[in-house]
């Protein structure tokens, strides 16, 4: 007989466990291979139990989702704030960092930023908060600093960010579903595509 004491949902962490065993999942597996089936038989719980944390498939979805964007914060926040670097180096770390999650992580990064779960992402991620969105608005930051040396125009640097994020995610995109096959070329795309971007922050 299973000992109950050392069961996960025993130990009081069982919504993390499950949040971060169905990222796993989908980043692996993709989202399709979600069903709470089959999370019930990897963390060996129950239905109900599950239920006590999430009501719905959905809802642990949007869960995952809300840990994706906890884990991009953590991810870009560090890089944009990290004054060691020039301004420059930092905008071409933040390239890569992005660039290499996406190809690394393409379910993961379609769920995060496809058109499945759009209008629900919109209402458990407020881009307007700070607390929330720390990464695009140490991007913001960045790109405020970059015009206190000149660097780029004097224009509203959340309108500057927005153009810098379509610009990334575009390219992004179009690696991870297939239409650049360029992968030999990767180091140059990195370099070329902060240059670009930079250029035309101007």
């Amino acid at each position: 007989m299973k000992d109950k004491k050392n069961s996960p949902y025993h130990h009081g962490n069982l919504k993390e466990e499950l949040l971060q065993t169905a990222l796993e999942m989908i980043d692996k597996e993709g989202l399709d291979t979600i069903t709470l089936r089959e999370l019930t038989q990897r963390l060996g719980t129950s239905r109900t139990a599950v239920y006590r944390h999430f009501a719905s498939k959905e809802a642990l979805i949007l869960g995952v989702i809300e840990k994706g964007y906890e884990h991009l914060n953590l991810l870009f926040t560090p890089i944009f704030e990290d004054r060691t670097y020039s301004v420059a180096e930092r905008f071409e770390r933040m390239g890569r960092a992005y660039l290499n999650f996406a190809i690394e992580h393409p379910n993961l990064y379609r769920l995060l930023f496809g058109e499945m779960y759009r209008k629900e992402r919109e209402e458990i991620c407020d881009y307007k908060d700070e607390t929330q969105a720390t990464g695009l608005y140490a991007l913001i930051g960045l790109l405020s600093e970059a015009q206190e040396e000149g660097i780029i125009a004097q224009v509203n640097p959340l309108i500057q960010a927005a153009m810098v994020w379509a610009s990334i995610h575009g390219l992004a995109s179009l690696l991870i579903d297939g239409h650049l096959m360029m992968s030999d070329n990767m180091e140059a795309i990195y370099e070329y595509s902060i240059g670009v971007l930079l250029k035309g922050l101007q």
